[in-house]
Order: structure tokens, then C-alpha cells, then sequence
């Protein structure tokens, strides 16, 4: 799909596309889907896009259509201070679903958007937030580069006392897949972490990448930690390969569990890095910001990352 046709179904929906571009390097950003970004290169899409989810809405009876793209998602999802099973049962929180985004700044090649988004975490402490989106694209050296920055700002009256809550911002970024293609990631050094089905068969290691297969049949995610300083897909169909790195995080932030866990569990460790297989046919590159030890007015709590899509070859 190129970015006009992916633009004009956002359109015809009401889902406001924007489109920031330089170069051969493309960004489009739905306001009204979940403030969503869908990276493009040479004019091709090459985010997931699922149309149903632009031209339908999610609702917790009908289900979640995932839209693709790049989301913004508060971390952690389980455990009891997560934000999907607020109501017993999980569901992406209709505050995330109905978030309309508005420009803060807009150029050529970048744009600034944001929403207030109020969350309910699992032990029902509501949570007054603004979601923040900036993102800007170049073309270097025939790469497409995409530096990015999520944040969350806390709009609460009230400090959070540490113990009480956790929260990070957590970029999603979803790409379609097939049988051949591979996810790469720095070897921690350490065993890797499974949040769902176990990958050990799927894994295999030179002693500073680790590789691993996709699964057209399982769930599998895998919890990566600071020291494996990226997450990658080698896409052969498309002759692309698509990487993504993360800066340290700043001074006075943790990172946090993004675990499915039910929501009476405690977080486990730590991540920073994540990598999702779906049997759909789709795997995320996954970034997750810190938290601090208390939560206090006007607290913004931020993470940088850049997306880098060039050939294989």
C-alpha cells in the first residue's frame, strides 16, 4: 500500500492523517487512531496497517482492532499496577482507543502531537495523563531514519508515593512478516526472558546476536533488557531490514515489568527492549521507557528512540 491510499481510508474515516516526509523517507500519523504512526519508504507503506480498525470501532463487546503502525501504550500491561485489566478481563482502555490527538508543532519533515488520556491501572487508581508524540525523518547514507519520543506527563494534583503505582511510556511498532523472515537482537548474556510460549527452539546465538525465527503458529514475546541495545527484522520478501535502538534513559527513571501478567501478580524484571511474534503474521519492535520512584505534578517521563529502514543488500 502506498501513503496516499493508506491516507485517504484515514480520511474517509475521520481518523485525520498527517504526513511528514523527507526524501524517501515518510511518516503518517492518525490523530483520531490511537494518535498511531505508519512508517513509509520510496512512497510504500511499510508499517502494518489493518483497514478494519480505520473504518470500524473498538469497543470492549466487540473486541480491539488493532490498527498496526506504530502505538503508544503505558506500561506495564498486567501485573497490579497495569492498565489492561482494569475491569477483571483484558481490554485496551477505552481512554487509549478514543484519544484524540492535536498538533502541537508541525514542519516538512517533523511533527509534535498530544492528548490527555486519563488511565485506570488494575488496582483501579486513576491516573490523569498527557500522551506525547514527536517525530522527525531524514534520509541518510539511502537509510530511512526515524528518531523518535514518546512521553507521558502526569496531570495529577496529588504525589504518588513509591510502591503505589508504575508507569512508562511504551512504543509498539508493528510490521508485517512471513515464514522467512528473522528478528535479531544483542545477546544479553543472560536467559532470555518469554513472557508467553517458550522460544529456546526458535533462538539461536553467535555470542553477540541473537536470532530468532518467526512462529506462524505461537504467541511469543520476548523481555530484553538494557545491554541488548537494539531489536531488528531481517524482512527478505521486501528487502528490508528494519532496526531500532533506544537512548539511556534520563536520570531519575527506571525502567519497568511490561509483563501480560493477571493483575493481582507483582512486576518482575526489569525491560527495555522487547520483541512480539504474532502467528497472525505480524511481529512488534518493542521500546519501553522509566519511572520514577514517586509521581509528581507536571512529571514528564520520557523515552528517545530511532527507527533505522534501509536494504538488506
Amino acid at each position: 500500500m502506498n501513503i496516499e491510499e493508506l491516507a485517504d481510508i484515514c480520511s474517509a474515516s475521520g481518523r485525520r492523517p498527517h504526513i511528514i516526509s523527507s526524501g524517501n523517507t515518510a511518516v503518517i500519523a492518525t490523530l483520531g487512531m490511537e494518535g498511531r504512526l505508519f512508517y513509509a519508504r520510496n512512497g510504500e507503506v511499510v508499517s502494518l496497517f489493518r483497514r478494519e480498525s480505520a473504518e470500524n470501532i473498538s469497543t470492549s463487546k466487540t473486541g480491539y482492532l488493532n490498527p498496526g503502525g506504530d502505538g503508544f501504550w503505558p506500561a506495564p500491561e498486567g501485573t497490579r499496577f497495569g492498565y489492561e485489566y482494569s475491569t477483571g478481563a483484558w481490554r485496551v482502555p477505552a481512554a487509549i482507543i478514543s484519544a484524540q490527538y492535536d498538533i502541537v508543532s508541525k514542519s516538512s519533515d517533523s511533527l509534535e502531537i498530544a492528548a490527555e488520556i486519563d488511565l485506570v491501572n488494575n488496582q483501579q487508581l486513576g491516573i490523569p495523563c498527557r500522551f506525547i508524540r514527536k517525530v522527525s525523518v531524514k534520509d541518510v547514507d539511502g537509510a530511512s531514519v526515524i528518531e523518535q519520543y514518546d512521553a507521558i506527563e502526569y496531570l495529577g494534583c496529588c504525589e504518588l508515593a513509591e510502591g503505589t503505582f508504575s508507569i512508562a511510556p511504551w512504543s509498539l511498532s508493528q510490521f508485517t512478516v512471513d515464514k522467512n523472515t528473522i528478528a535479531r537482537f544483542g545477546d544479553p548474556g543472560q536467559a532470555v526472558r518469554d513472557l508467553y510460549q517458550p522460544s529456546k527452539e526458535l533462538l539461536s546465538s553467535d555470542g553477540k546476536v541473537v536470532t530468532m525465527k518467526h512462529d506462524d503458529k505461537n504467541r511469543i514475546q520476548l523481555a530484553l533488557p538494557e545491554k541488548s541495545g537494539f531489536v531488528e527484522l531481517l524482512v527478505p520478501e521486501k528487502n528490508l531490514q528494519i532496526t531500532r535502538t533506544s537512548l539511556p534513559l534520563a536520570e531519575g527513571l527506571s525502567p519497568v515489568d511490561i509483563a501480560d501478567y493477571p493483575p493481582d501478580a507483582d512486576p518482575g524484571e526489569a525491560v527495555r527492549y522487547s520483541i512480539y511474534n504474532d502467528p497472525s503474521g505480524f511481529m512488534e519492535l518493542e521500546t519501553v521507557g522509566g519511572c520514577t520512584k514517586e509521581l509528581v505534578p507536571g512529571a514528564v517521563l520520557g523515552v528517545n528512540m530511532t527507527n533505522v529502514i534501509k536494504a538488506i543488500n
